[in-house]
């Protein structure tokens, strides 16, 4: 009987060695709001939209519609059938998501709840997992939940704002000026002078959830208060009464650690 030599050949090793968190890491992404958009009852395929927004950037490559659960007022729960950045979908203002599925009804068991299932990221590496929100009811008007220094250049203006609302804002145009009042570091209170990242002047292609506010002021925006009824989101409900003071982006990096964050 032949002689039978088996080679033994060391299969290679692959040591993992867990990341240590820089002490500069930020905490995982929050959700700072969700609102019931759209409701289309008996549509085929179900074409109701929750609009999602996060406290930071978000990375498009991983963005998957099942990685967001959706809970409905009477307990039951769905995943959504897609996502994606929109309204406001250019490369600085990708903290917006808006999921498409079946969401219930708006009155008899509306969206309460959104929270994020499945791994995904923001655009400097940070998990999204476990983020979770209360969802705005349809019949809520949309409400402004930040607003900052930056946004589009405006002709002949000093200094421009960007602000990020729980939906699309329609029927903006100059004619609601009046209805935004800027508070100045020196105290003086101003009406924009225009409005940037609107479809009406042409500096968005189309309208969507981020506003941008022209000033001629030298002087530093300290707060803004819109005045409520001005704009209308697509579903048909006015903006509510909104004041909000303005941050500037190292603060906001402060506010998310968690630490005190001063306005300007």
């Amino acid at each position: 009987m032949p002689l039978v030599v088996a080679c033994y050949r060391e299969q290679p090793r692959i040591d993992y060695v867990a990341p240590t968190p820089s002490q500069d890491a930020l905490p995982p992404s929050r959700i700072v709001a969700a609102r019931f958009a759209h409701d289309d009852v008996g549509a085929s395929p179900p074409a109701d939209a929750v609009v999602v927004v996060f406290d930071r950037e978000l990375d498009a490559a991983s963005l998957v519609g099942r990685a967001f659960m959706v809970v409905m007022s009477d307990g039951s729960r769905v995943r959504a059938q897609q996502a994606v950045l929109a309204p406001a979908s250019e490369s600085d203002e990708n903290r917006t998501v808006t999921l498409w599925g079946e969401f219930g009804d708006p009155f008899e068991r509306p969206p309460t709840d959104v929270v994020v299932i499945e791994r995904l990221w923001d655009e400097q590496g940070g998990p999204l997992l476990g983020s979770s929100g209360h969802v705005d009811v349809i019949t809520e008007g949309p409400r402004p939940l930040l607003v900052m220094p930056g946004g589009h250049d405006c002709p002949e203006a000093q200094q421009s704002l960007r602000s990020y609302w729980t939906d699309t804002l329609l029927d903006v145009d100059d004619g609601d000026l009046e209805a935004v009042e800027v508070e100045l570091a020196d105290g003086e209170r101003v009406h924009p002078a225009g409005f940037g990242d609107v479809a009406v002047n042409g500096t968005d292609t189309v309208d969507d959830n981020v506003l941008d506010l022209c000033l001629r002021e030298r002087t530093l925006a300290r707060r803004v208060h819109w005045r409520a009824g001005s704009f209308r989101a697509p579903a048909g409900a006015r903006n509510r009464d909104g004041a909000l003071e303005v941050f500037e982006r190292a603060a906001l990096g402060l506010a998310a650690r968690g630490e005190h964050a001063s306005p300007t």
